[in-house]
Order: C-alpha cells, then structure tokens, then sequence
C-alpha cells in the first residue's frame, strides 16, 4: 500500500498518466502496453503461491502500520509475524522446504 493520493487528485478526480502514477507512488510498476494483464496473472500467481496466513498478515499489517510512528509499526509487525509464527502454514511451509516440494498450504 503506497502513501495515499495528493488531495488535489482526490478533489478534482484530475486523472494521471501512468508515468505520473508511478512517480507519485500510486502503482507499484509499469508494464508494456497489451501485456497488462499477462502481467497481472504471473503477479497474482507468485502471489497465490504464498501462505494465506501469510498474505493476510503482511496485508493488515501494511493497513495498520502506514503512517505510524516506528514504535507502534514495530509492534504491529510484531503482531503479524505472531500471527505467522505459529500457524499451521509456518509448520507447511517448513516441512515442504525440507521436504523439496510445493507446499500445500492449510491456511491456518
């Protein structure tokens, strides 16, 4: 999750170029024109191919954590790896790893 948009976008719904976009860090990269969403199917996969858990963690704690203090992000980024840490998919992710195959994540 980038900074949140300028209030001038937000007040004049002024619509930006991608270039424009990506310098005021509202999008995380740029693809080549007619490959956009060959693009975001590889990207959605490596994402899909991680643990829920995880995901879900790294999601709130991006939420929660913008804008605090470095006190209070630690401790949000704490939460979210206990949240981790001892989850039936750290146990999966572990054991596919010494195991060398795919993990099969329970999402617990």
């Amino acid at each position: 999750m980038g900074p949140p948009p300028p209030p001038e976008l937000v007040f004049t719904a002024r619509r930006v170029e991608a270039a424009e976009a990506r310098e005021l860090g509202l999008v995380d990269q740029l693809v080549d024109e007619g490959r956009d969403r060959e693009e975001a199917l590889e990207l959605a996969s490596r994402m899909a191919a991680n643990s829920p858990v995880g995901l879900r963690a790294a999601k709130r704690a991006l939420r929660l954590g913008h804008g605090l203090d470095l006190r209070a992000g630690l401790e949000v980024e704490d939460a979210a790896w206990r949240s981790v840490a001892f989850s039936g998919d750290r146990a999966e992710g572990v054991a596919a790893f010494n195991e060398k195959r795919a993990p099969r994540w329970p999402g617990e």
